[in-house]
């Protein structure tokens, strides 16, 4: 009897473990349909809020050129639309087409170009230690731009990609490889058209009614890009001659969520079709160097550049490079208002990147050094910057609140008109000694005596107050 009975429970306890192993859990993945109600109701992944910074590598065949020229006719001097501007040159007289004529000649076209991308400079593992010490936690690198070419063996791309021509070398596995040795997150740019493919001109021509280019060419390239790297950022681009529904965006983007290896953890921008800026997808980017200037309610960010130019431009001189003080400007604001910043870097055609380039990444890295605390993973305060400095902007990560200023008070009192201390509020300057800092508050106005000016102080371009039991 006793037999029985332990064959029973064992028999039960056997059932109750196979049920347990074939039920669904009780809270399967959510599946994401292929439409934008659905793909937008995913959550950004918080790591990327928390980043802040992003660094874009722009490098390609138009770094051999490198050249672009401020017009009337052109939005921006961008030497990485060389070969667009040289087939449709602009009527100014000092354009693309000309300096072409005068530099390079009739028989050299911009395919030729290719021939002296050999990146034999190319360090990516030096890279990655430049983009790290800028306090960047995350870049992407242009895998493709509008012109096709392909730094990763694209089979889409026979023959006008960097391992079939040029460097003959896998560019997006090696700086993937490195950069993330480096922990910095890795991630890709990708231009959804193409300017002179004629499998997308002959969908271009049908108004959009044929789709073989993206069947072809754009899902092939974009799951392999993804199925191979892993990228944790797709950063897609040239969306603006088709909707979202000619590009297959939301397909792409419910398999990207659903089945790819980087489904948990992926954030995409908002560029997958006319449709979509500021509207559909991950973060916003409605437009290079965008700052809406006050909350948004949904994450966005700042596609900004150092110079004038996201790829190498030799045409510029010292003047049109920002400072380090305009660069932390633009980007304190960007964090303060709810956003990121994603810096342009151009490396030059032999894979060296410019020397002031490098330098203004190290200038905002030993400012991230010392102030990190007022900007990652920080959220936006209930104000954002304050009435009586313009130049004073606010982040909180709970239970503190940040003060970021850049004009040093010539009295040494900072005066602030939107933080109301309680009685026991401490003020203290972010990297400096931790000594608590003496304030009053009187009359709306709350005023802190800031430290002596040291060198070390007196040499940052911007600062930074840690407040706590302000409201």
């Amino acid at each position: 009897m006793n037999g029985i009975i332990k064959t029973a429970l064992l028999f039960l306890v056997l059932t109750l473990i196979s049920q347990t192993l074939q039920s669904p859990s009780k809270n399967p993945p959510k599946q994401y349909q292929p439409n934008w109600p659905s793909i937008n109701s995913r959550p950004l992944p918080s790591w990327y809020d928390q980043a802040k910074l992003g660094i874009m590598v722009v490098w390609g065949v138009y770094s051999v050129p490198s050249w672009g020229n401020w017009s009337a006719f052109t939005y921006s001097p961008d030497a990485a639309w060389y070969w667009h501007r040289l087939m449709f040159p602009t009527t100014d007289d000092y354009n693309t087409y000309n300096f072409h004529q005068k530099t390079y000649g009739d028989l050299i076209t911009y395919q030729d170009f290719v021939e002296e991308f050999t990146a034999e400079m190319w360090d990516p593992k030096k890279m990655a230690d430049i983009i790290a010490s800028s306090g960047a936690k995350y870049t992407v690198i242009t895998s493709k731009y509008h012109d096709g070419f392909c730094l990763w063996p694209s089979a889409q791309s026979w023959n006008w990609n960097s391992v079939d021509i040029g460097p003959k070398r896998d560019l997006v596995a090696e700086f993937a490889e490195a950069i993330r040795a480096v922990n910095v997150t890795f991630g890709v740019y990708h231009s959804l058209y193409e300017w002179f493919n004629p499998i997308y001109i002959e969908d271009k021509n049908n108004e959009g009614r044929t789709q073989t280019y993206i069947d072809e060419v754009l899902m092939p390239q974009l799951m392999d890009l993804v199925n191979t790297y892993q990228p944790e950022i797709i950063w897609s681009d040239g969306d603006w001659e088709q909707n979202s529904t000619y590009w297959k965006s939301t397909d792409f983007l419910a398999w990207l969520y659903n089945q790819s290896p980087v489904r948990n953890t992926v954030v995409v921008n908002d560029r997958w079709g006319y449709d979509c800026r500021g509207v559909n997808g991950g973060f916003w980017t409605p437009y290079d160097g965008f700052n809406p200037g006050h909350l948004l309610g949904h994450k966005w960010e700042n596609s900004y550049t150092i110079s004038t130019s996201y790829g190498f431009n030799r045409h510029e001189d010292l003047a049109q490079f920002q400072t380090s003080e305009e660069l932390i400007l633009a980007f304190v604001s960007a964090v303060s208002l709810g956003g990121n910043m994603i810096l342009g870097v151009g490396p030059m055609r032999d894979g060296n990147i410019p020397l002031i380039l490098e330098e203004r990444l190290k200038q905002l890295g030993d400012w991230l050094a010392i102030n990190g605390d007022a900007i990652y993973s920080t959220t936006p305060w209930k104000y954002q910057n304050d009435t009586a400095e313009c130049d004073l902007w606010f982040t909180s990560n709970n239970p503190y609140v940040y003060a970021i200023f850049f004009t040093w008070p010539d009295d040494g009192i900072l005066t602030m008109y939107h933080p109301q201390p309680s009685e026991v509020a401490t003020v203290t300057l972010v990297g400096g000694n931790g000594q608590d800092l003496q304030w009053i508050s009187h009359g709306g106005e709350f005023r802190v005596t800031l430290p002596p000016l040291t060198i070390s102080i007196a040499s940052q371009p911007a600062w930074a107050l840690e407040m706590r039991g302000v409201a």
